[in-house]
């Protein structure tokens, strides 16, 4: 399969999926969920995959969604955005057999902070940092990271790195509990194969079942929550200050 946004590399067991935008700090289009989810359903179907490693090109895990993209003069559909394109990404990773693992190397924000929280085991570089724009450009959360980060970190801290919009570092990130390890920017890639490598060594059945078991357990209103981020997302979109807020951002 070709793909314009991502590459995809298979290396025994493990398959890395690389969001290949570095000009655009790996800013996401709709295309680029779409390939990355259609890459994940190919590696679903070779029973020799077991797990797969998502990161980005250069200096940026990703930017979110790339609002240059969008034009405000006809209206901004971001119903459709996250209802055809990124939730079903996210529900993907999320019930994807495969362990998934994001191996943050830069730059996470928006709609990629969401990405990188879907995954089973989070690794970031020391140099990473998860960054929540939204409130500051008059949409809210959406990628489930109004699920995924309150589960986490608790709903102070979510709502405080929500609503102020401060640049959450990678080791910050580890003590609430978003991050399993930090390692050396020059270390990230070759410690996220090894934790591939691990985990695609163990019994395929007992991963899947222990992985389902769990997001059993703290998922049960992923959909729900999903569905709520896409119709507030809808409700902000086209609002004179979202507009305002986006064209303003995309300009600088």
């Amino acid at each position: 399969m070709t793909h314009q946004d991502i590459t995809v590399a298979i290396d025994g067991p493990v398959a890395t999926l690389t969001v290949n935008r570095p000009d655009k700090l790996n800013a996401m289009r709709n295309e680029t969920a779409d390939e990355m989810r259609a890459a994940l359903a190919e590696l679903e179907g070779n029973p020799a995959i077991r797990a797969a490693i998502i990161t980005g090109a250069g200096r940026a895990f990703g930017a979110g969604y790339d609002l240059s993209t969008v034009d405000l003069s006809e209206g901004c559909d971001l119903r459709s955005v996250l209802e055809d394109h990124f939730n079903p990404l996210i529900r993907a990773v999320r019930r994807s057999r495969l362990i998934v693992i994001s191996a943050v190397n830069g730059a996470c924000a928006g709609v990629s902070v969401g990405l990188a929280f879907s995954a089973d085991i989070v690794l970031a570089a020391e140099t990473a940092f998860f960054y929540e724009p939204f409130a500051g450009i008059a949409l809210v959360p959406d990628g489930g990271n109004t699920l995924f980060i309150p589960r986490t970190a608790g709903r102070t801290r979510a709502l405080s790195m929500m609503l102020l919009g401060e640049r959450i570092g990678a080791a910050q990130a580890r003590d609430w509990g978003l991050v399993w390890a930090v390692h050396p920017p020059e270390r990230l890639a070759d410690e996220a194969r090894a934790t591939a490598e691990r985990v695609a060594a163990l019994p395929p059945l007992a991963a899947q079942r222990t992985k389902q078991l769990v997001n059993a357990a703290t998922d049960d209103a992923l959909d729900a929550q999903l569905d709520l981020e896409r119709d507030y997302q809808a409700e902000l979109a086209g609002t004179p200050e979202m507009i305002a807020a986006v064209s303003k951002f995309v300009g600088k």
